[in-house]
């Protein structure tokens, strides 16, 4: 298994993302945004954060790439498989776990939906490995959005939103949820 950040964002990124920002309530920035800011908004995960790009090369089991090619906001390019584009191995019998090679590129909001779906205790073991060292390869770049890159049930402070728990979170949140929606009629 391999994992190399190519692409992360700059501090011109940044200076682009607060730009976007602040466009929408009619001003310019004037100074870049600090580090603060940053965690603020990506805490809020407000749009603009969209415009921060993370490109990952990954060596990884084939059924990994699936999993991750299931993020619709975020654009795989897997090596393909086709036994006219390649000679190494037959595709009808290619094992799932055979290694398989893409660029996976995805923004800063896409990047912590992953980490909020692919680090859950429910997520398939090697897939949780391999999105949890891509979060470890953030940690010193781009320190502030490695603070959002948590499973959900921590991002949601202790809430779990998966159908089947992993039992982690206390199941008094369900209860709260479905306290809340039946009290607004939301379910029958």
């Amino acid at each position: 298994m391999k994992i190399e950040l190519l692409e992360y964002p700059t501090e011109k990124d940044w200076m682009e993302v607060k730009r976007r920002a602040l466009v929408t309530v009619g001003k310019k920035p004037v100074n870049p945004p600090d580090s603060e800011w940053k965690k603020k908004i990506l805490y809020a995960r407000h749009s603009p954060i969209r415009y921060l790009l993370f490109s990952f090369y990954l060596e990884i089991p084939y059924y990994v790439s699936v999993h991750l090619a299931r993020h619709v906001h975020a654009q795989p390019y897997i090596r393909s498989q086709r036994n006219d584009r390649q000679n190494e191995y037959d595709r009808n019998a290619a094992r799932q776990d055979a290694e398989v090679s893409m660029i996976w590129d995805l923004n800063a909001e896409e990047f912590m939906v992953v980490a909020n779906k692919r680090l859950c205790m429910k997520a398939d073991p090697a897939t949780r490995k391999v999105v949890a060292e891509m979060c470890e390869t953030v940690k010193d770049i781009c320190p502030e959005i490695y603070l959002f890159l948590l499973p959900a049930c921590t991002y949601n402070g202790g809430a779990c939103h998966e159908i089947d728990s992993c039992g982690i979170c206390d199941k008094k949140y369900l209860n709260i949820l479905v306290s809340f929606a039946e009290k607004f009629d939301l379910i029958t």
